[in-house]
């Protein structure tokens, strides 16, 4: 097991984050690196370098593709473009409820979290494109933001995943990588539903020998929707939204083993948070502006001949305005809170092979989150900011034909606004071994750490600057089969410590203090199976999720959770969907009360008609109309039908 280590770093180590980054930039130039295309002809194996630049011209950090040999660390589950069509979600909330090991519950203030193996929200990170997105002064991330109509596929790691993602990913990551443009065209969609739900997407591409462009817009809006009340739909009272979301990424090609990427993404959404209806004071709240404004500029390029080089930058910006009324007529204003809040940073990942059996992997991330908020009005606007520095060195090892061996460290820098800066350093090591080409297996260990967020340091009623990091140590066995039916298994075993909670003083105030210790157990199952045009997928996950410190159960973390989708799909015909999300009971503490959120059964059913130039979709949700929630006081939809159509074509 390994310990953290204080080490002391001041200002100086900012300044050299910059330097490097100029210094990778400059030696990637054409006028540094003419050789790379003229000793071509020096690579060995003209194959695996292919296949290494596939892998570098894409938007994620990591590559992991769906075979036993990549799976090297942690367990990776990906949602591929075929399902993303099929399931036909509006954004990642529905897409992520039927992924293993990730349960999303929707609750106060609206929005739908994701725990991954039982850890909260705010201890994950989701990288969007490569670009962590996440507002700066919770550290949290609210999946209905991120909608689903350009996405290309989704990838879930959990567990000993590797130290190239920098800082905070004690809980996991989920990279959402949108599609890039492979060929001109144009594609239109619209659909429509309940409650004046109505929704009109446009996706346009032009590719060209050298450069590619792809253009992204979208409408969506809602009067709300219904719930089942007692076998009754009744309306959810301030549920409507209005959302529009436009993206666009610009690719240029300076040869074939290079690529520069522009890209900027604007999400601007209205929208009601609905009060609760049980357990909770109701509080009648709406968002009147919710922007969130992203741009990314860098590229990938060819590194020491065989190697490749990935340089990113960006800049992700919030504005929010939040209304609090005094009662349900939304009436009447009680005050107004505004945040302007931003993230900007860059990373570098690279990769070198010194040997035929070596690969080193190396990462340097550097992020500046800034805030800017007022509670109301008449109150002072509150400033705070982070500066987070990481370096990750990752290196694999072919020990023989079947054996590899991976180890690497990250090591994380918190300068801090007032107290003490926070350092960790996070160890990985994984074996795996591959008795054949169908089948693998894996050990791994890992420690992963989280640093406080600028809520629990600074904030003004319960912050406590002196806070330490939030620590994780995972061990994982697993194995993967590739052959008469597709199928993984995982088994898992975490200990955390310095969890962050909020505890009640004597005088009746709140504080954050370092006392949580949680220990979770369990194992995940996948399988999968192709019988002609149908198609099985199972998915089980279980989980002994435990708060030592006081001796219950981790909130709202169901202990068994299974889904389950058939499909059949025939080319140029139709497809038809139904996939099947069950999860046991769960608890939480309420008012010094354990309120058990009761077990539940949801399904969903998605019919597509394909012609020549589109195609015309039916959508069923929830198709037994249960009555659930997966937080109190915040019931789910009824039975929703929606109807769509999407027309294509080329230019």
């Amino acid at each position: 097991m390994s310990c953290l280590f204080k080490l002391k770093f001041n200002q100086f180590t900012g300044l050299l984050f910059v330097f490097i980054v100029v210094l990778t930039l400059s030696l990637t130039n054409p006028l540094f690196s003419g050789e790379r295309v003229s000793n071509q002809s020096q690579v060995t194996d003209q194959k695996k370098e292919e296949e290494q630049l596939a892998r570098a011209r894409t938007e994620e950090i990591v590559v992991t593709a769906p075979s036993p040999e990549e799976k090297a660390l942690a367990s990776v589950f990906i949602i591929q473009p075929a399902v993303l069509n099929l399931l036909k979600t509006r954004n990642m909330a529905e897409l992520l409820s039927f992924a293993p090991g990730t349960y999303v519950t929707t609750g106060a203030k609206a929005e739908s979290h994701v725990k991954i193996r039982g850890m909260d929200n705010d201890k994950s990170t989701l990288l969007l494109d490569g670009i962590p997105v996440y507002e700066p002064y919770f550290n949290l991330y609210d999946l209905r933001t991120i909608p689903t109509l350009d996405v290309e596929r989704v990838q879930v790691t959990k567990g000993p995943s590797s130290v190239l993602y920098g800082a905070n990913t004690m809980g996991g990551i989920i990279e959402v990588m949108t599609r890039r443009p492979q060929e001109s065209g144009l594609e239109l969609r619209t659909r429509m539903g309940p409650t004046s739900s109505f929704s009109f997407a446009g996706n346009g591409t032009y590719a060209a020998p050298g450069f590619a462009l792809k253009l992204t817009a979208s409408h969506e809006e809602s009067d709300g929707f219904k719930y089942n009340d007692a076998g009754i739909a009744t309306y959810r009272s301030n549920s409507d939204y209005r959302n529009n979301y436009f993206s666009g990424k610009f690719y240029f090609f300076p040869d074939q083993k290079s690529e520069i990427l522009f890209q900027a993404s604007f999400y601007d959404s209205s929208y009601g948070v609905p009060p609760a209806t049980a357990f909770y004071s109701p509080r009648y709240w709406r968002f009147k502006d919710w922007e969130r404004l992203i741009f990314g500029l860098g590229g990938t390029f060819s590194f020491f001949k065989t190697g490749t080089l990935k340089v990113r930058t960006y800049y992700v910006n919030y504005y929010n305005v939040l209304d609090a009324f005094s009662d349900a007529t939304y009436s009447s204003l009680s005050w107004e809170s505004v945040y302007k809040n931003f993230s900007a940073g860059a990373f570098i990942l690279g990769t070198i092979y010194p040997r035929a059996n070596h690969e080193v992997r190396f990462s340097l991330n550097g992020r500046l989150d800034k805030v800017k908020q007022q509670a109301s009005e008449t109150s002072p606007w509150e400033n705070y900011e982070h500066r987070t520095y990481s370096f990750g060195l990752e290196d694999e090892w072919k020990l023989t034909a079947r054996w590899y061996l991976t180890g690497g460290f990250n090591f994380d820098f918190l300068q801090k606004l007032t107290g003490a800066s926070r350092t960790s350093l996070n160890p990985v090591v994984g074996l795996r071994f591959l008795p054949a080409d169908y089948l693998a297996f894996h050990l791994s260990y890992s420690q992963k750490s989280r640093f406080p967020s600028m809520r629990s340091l600074y904030s003004s009623t319960s912050g406590n600057p002196d806070l330490r990091d939030e620590l994780g140590r995972t061990i994982e066995f697993g194995t993967t089969y590739f052959g008469w039916i597709n199928s993984s298994l995982a088994l898992f075993s975490s200990e955390y410590r310095d969890l962050i909670t909020a505890i009640r003083q004597p005088d009746g105030t709140r504080l954050y203090v370092n006392v949580g210790q949680a220990r979770i157990n369990g194992f995940e199952v996948e399988a999968n199976k192709g019988l002609g045009h149908f198609n099985i997928q199972l998915l089980y996950t279980f989980l002994d999720a435990r708060n030592i410190t006081d001796d219950r159960k981790l909130e709202l973390v169901p202990e068994s959770q299974i889904s389950a989708m058939l499909n059949y799909m025939e080319l140029d015909n139709f497809s038809l969907a139904i996939w099947l999300l069950c999860a046991s009971q769960a608890e939480i503490l309420i008012s010094q009360n354990i309120v058990t959120v009761p077990a539940y059964l949801t399904a969903n059913l998605s019919l597509e008609k394909y012609f020549r130039s589109g195609s015309f979709f039916l959508k069923v949700e929830n198709l037994f109309n249960r009555a659930y929630f997966t937080e109190p006081g915040y019931p789910v939809s009824c039975r929703r039908i929606e109807v769509g159509f999407g027309f294509r074509t080329g230019l």
